[in-house]
């Protein structure tokens, strides 16, 4: 018989511990224990406030167990507080929760850095404001001086003229007594004001409006001009992922859009659209809108406040929302039964992060329209290298040529016949002339990029080049030397031409001002007008400078690549590219492609040959495969040229490049940590070689780094900027056949590089498939 004072003993629950990851550089995941309160709701996916040193963070559970993980300290361990306030989104949704661990392993990039990216956008906790407005009560005692005290006489007297609105966090106890008093009174009234995030305009469900009686939206019609484009809508008509690659003029590419979205919306699909640059999202928002059909998109971008972003993030999650358009980041919006993510202008260096995790837009949308599944659209007038290639081995290209009528004549003029020095050469004056006499209008462009201090031959045009990579040297003024910024070889300054033994070298790179003043002095009479960074700094001085363009107070714009960037730009009687060939100068294996990008949309800013559109093209490399392809108007001379040279060279898309960025404030450490991890990453990959060598397997047939002409490694080398505030900086550069044997080398070696240095004294920073070297 059990005595009643005997205690009953209580069966402690068996301890249940949870691994989380914060947005931290951090490798974790770190192991909290689990608290009886959460531990019948808590589950894989749940956003947790945890403790973290002398702070509370917001993460989220990545696995749940019963069992400690070895080396662990069970008394050690921190308790989970609790899940994410009440009100808030209180889960991750899967399918991002697991593209988020993608996005960390394709990017060598701690999970918790990439677990930012789609977790919901914090923002401020509203505050209420009040606002108190003067009765007629309370104008008829003023009027008859009733109040016997001055501050209430000063305040109705404020009050009548304007109503005063105050946060009740700012309010004095004086003044929130007098102001109860005189609402007792009944002399004043308090109106309470929505946030203005709560005011601001808001894409009302497409669910539920522009319906007919039926509830559908209006029925598809395929329109029969558009037939041309019908591998695209085979492909959104059918089943599993695909990715489709648009080559077409923007007017084209917009009409199928419209079309696109207005067939998935009938079948009860989402649209993702995603581009480089906030003002160009809002633009392309402004003309897919169309509330008659059901096309009501939501803008999303980093421009937006903090409340309205997350608003929209809490819409999306609600399912209220069919159309996003946004910057890259949009990419990771909660959006659901999506049935195609378009990526308009896939080549526009603004769809890559440059901070950590450096993801690139277009490929985390291919990843998520594999996983949804979706069709992936990747619209361009001109595609990038890369994306063709890995369409055509695996999606369809669909392609439009202009009209040959509809393109501007183009002429080519050889700066090398001209004397030294000359600007604006005489045919293009010649041009500018009649182009104003017909009160056409000329644009003369200059790509800015191209002053990059490289040197040009004035008798065959070419530039010194790195024997080993085949990228132009960099002038240093202040070394008085040429330099590889790839693989650090030094060169003096030639006294002759290496390719011609010509004596005619100089450097290249005249800029804006100086056309400017040119056009000036030979144009007396014309408005001149000049786009770039300078002039359009301020945004008052841009606005100012758009509003005069559209208004056509001009007849000469001289302008860079941002006007390039402003939707729509006016048509022009002529274009005169200064220095067509600048951006070929640039050390960059890119230079040749982005040049020839820059020039296209340069040359559709002209009007028609037979309205008397005319582009002239100023170079010193008039038989530059890039030049050539734009004057003919081939792009097969460009493309031919440029992958032979970069499969010869080992560039993309031949093979994959993960750019390495060591910095810190100690010129010496930094220097010495670069080479390190060189060592590091070499013997890692003689160590894989030795390793298939013992288990006996052939080395000409494994596609793993075990093969040494898989993986290549360059540097270090001082970065293209050196020191950049206050930080010394080194760059190395891995390249390899297969994308896989380049990541397991960085990644096996980058955390052995941070464990053996203090991240404050030294900073190892990854870019995977980098479309900017540092």
């Amino acid at each position: 018989m059990v005595s009643p004072q005997t205690a009953i003993p209580q069966t402690e629950p068996e301890p249940l511990f949870a691994d989380v990851i914060v947005p931290r550089h951090l490798v974790g995941p770190f192991t909290y224990t689990v608290p009886l309160s959460l531990r019948s709701t808590l589950r894989i996916g749940h956003r947790v406030l945890v403790p973290f040193g002398r702070s509370i963070l917001q993460g989220a559970v990545v696995s749940l167990s019963y069992v400690l993980p070895q080396n662990l300290d069970q008394t050690r361990l921190k308790e989970i507080c609790s899940l994410i306030p009440e009100g808030a989104t209180t889960d991750v949704p899967p399918s991002l929760f697991q593209l988020s661990k993608q996005v960390a392993e394709q990017y060598v990039a701690p999970w918790g850095q990439c677990l930012r990216l789609v977790l919901p956008p914090t923002s401020k906790p509203r505050t209420n404001v009040s606002r108190y407005e003067l009765t007629e009560l309370g104008r008829a005692a003023l009027l008859a001086r009733e109040p016997s005290s001055v501050k209430i006489r000063t305040l109705l007297t404020r009050l009548g003229k304007k109503p005063s609105s105050f946060r009740r966090s700012s309010r004095s106890p004086g003044s929130a007594e007098l102001l109860k008093e005189l609402t007792g009174r009944g002399w004043v009234v308090e109106v309470q004001d929505l946030p203005a995030a709560q005011t601001e305009s808001f894409a009302r469900p497409i669910r539920q409006t522009n319906r007919n009686d039926s509830g559908v939206t209006t029925p598809f019609v395929s329109d029969p001009a558009i037939s041309w484009a019908e591998p695209l809508f085979e492909a959104l008509r059918g089943r599993g992922p695909s990715r489709v690659l648009l080559q077409a003029s923007w007017a084209d590419r917009l009409k199928l859009l419209q079309q696109a979205i207005r067939l998935l919306l009938n079948r009860k699909q989402t649209v993702l659209l995603l581009v480089g640059e906030a003002e160009r999202a809002q633009w392309i928002a402004g003309l897919i809108r169309d509330a008659e059909i059901g096309i009501t998109p939501v803008c999303f971008h980093s421009g937006l406040s903090d409340q309205m972003k997350a608003d929209i993030w809490n819409q999306i999650h609600k399912q209220v929302v069919q159309v996003v358009v946004g910057t890259r980041s949009t990419v990771f919006l909660p959006l659901t039964a999506i049935g195609m993510i378009w990526v308009e202008g896939e080549e526009d260096t603004a769809l890559k992060e440059v901070q950590e995790p450096r993801y690139h837009a277009r490929e985390i949308a291919w990843l998520r329209a594999q996983h949804e599944p979706a069709v992936l659209v990747l619209g361009s007038s001109h595609p990038s290298l890369e994306t063709r290639a890995a369409v055509e081995q695996q999606g369809v290209v669909v392609c439009k040529s202009m009209p040959t009528e509809e393109r501007p004549n183009i002429q080519v003029v050889d700066l090398r016949a001209h004397s030294r020095g000359t600007v604006l050469s005489q045919p293009l004056v010649r041009a500018i002339e009649q182009t104003i006499g017909r009160q056409a209008r000329g644009l003369l462009f200059l790509n800015r990029k191209g002053y990059a201090g490289a040197l040009v031959c004035r008798d065959c045009g070419q530039v010194p080049r790195c024997s080993a990579c085949r990228v132009a040297l960099i002038y240093s003024r202040q070394a008085n030397r040429l330099f590889c910024s790839y693989c650090g070889e030094r060169a003096p300054i030639p006294e002759i031409c290496v390719a011609c033994s010509g004596p005619r070298m100089q450097l290249i790179g005249e800029g804006t001002e100086r056309v400017e003043e040119e056009a000036k002095r030979l144009f007396p009479g014309a408005v001149v007008i000049r786009l770039d960074g300078d002039t359009m700094r301020r945004p008052t001085q841009a606005e100012a400078l758009w509003r005069r363009v559209e208004q056509g107070e001009w007849d000469i714009i001289i302008g860079t690549q941002l006007l390039l960037r402003h939707e729509p730009f006016p048509t022009v009687g002529l274009v005169g590219i200064v220095q067509a060939d600048a951006g070929l100068s640039l050390p960059d294996f890119r230079s040749a492609e982005r040049t020839y990008h820059t020039l296209l949309d340069a040359v559709g800013l002209a009007g028609s040959a037979r309205a008397g559109g005319q582009v002239i093209l100023q170079t010193h490399l008039s038989s530059h495969h890039t030049i050539q392809a734009v004057a003919q108007n081939d792009e097969s001379i460009f493309l031919s040229e440029e992958l032979s040279h970069r499969t010869g060279l080992g560039y993309p898309p031949a093979m994959h490049l993960i750019a390495l960025l060591v910095s810190g404030t100690d010129e010496k450490m930094v220097r010495d940590a670069a080479t390190i991890w060189v060592a590091r990453l070499t013997a890692y990959a003689s160590a894989s070689v030795a390793e298939q060598a013992v288990s006996g397997q052939a080395l000409s047939t494994t596609p793993s780094i075990v093969r040494p002409d898989r993986l290549t490694v360059l540097g270090p080398v001082p970065s293209l900027v050196s020191r950049l505030r206050g930080r010394y900086r080194q760059q190395i550069l891995v390249k390899s056949l297969e994308k896989d044997p380049g990541l397991e080398a960085v990644r096996a070696t980058v955390k052995d590089m941070e464990r053996n240095y203090q991240r404050r004294a030294v900073k190892f920073d990854v870019d995977v498939d980098p479309v900017e070297m540092w």
